[in-house]
């Protein structure tokens, strides 16, 4: 069960479908029309406190219609044992003001699960992978082709 707690008047965040994996959060009514130059960014508060089932944190997206705008996502991850007000983080990347009118959805958030291993390291490439080779090995950027 995911909690949530308004301290502020803003909608309640929703899917837009039942099987939607994003949770649509708003800006709260009473923010004023909020204005993010070029290269600017800004935090704009949730309104919310989000308490999130063990195991998981939060992660933000864009969502479509604010990415058409060039505002992009900056901090994305909540962590499960934050408990202050969730803000967004939106970066204007474009060569335009936006304006975050109250009451706009601004981002999706998606919950997912969170591996808690503990940390181990290890001091050699035999000790890290136990002399398995994998077809990709250290291939990177674009090693898998681009068709």
């Amino acid at each position: 069960m995911i909690k949530m707690w308004k301290i502020r008047d803003v909608k309640t965040p929703e899917r837009g479908t039942e099987l939607s994996s994003g949770i649509d959060f708003f800006v709260p009514e009473a923010l004023f029309p909020w204005y993010i130059e070029p290269g600017e960014d800004a935090l704009i508060p949730s309104g919310l406190k989000i308490k999130l089932p063990k195991g998981t944190d939060l992660v933000f997206q864009n969502k479509s219609s604010v990415a058409k705008k060039l505002l992009i996502i900056g901090a994305k991850v909540v962590d499960n044992d934050y408990q202050g007000e969730v803000h967004l983080h939106l970066i204007n990347v474009g060569t335009e003001t936006q304006v975050i009118d109250p009451g706009a959805k601004l981002a999706q958030g998606i919950v997912r699960y969170v591996c808690y291993d503990e940390i181990e390291l290890v001091n050699s490439h035999q000790a890290l992978y136990g002399g398995v080779q994998t077809e990709r090995g250290d291939g990177g950027f674009g090693s898998t082709g681009d068709k």
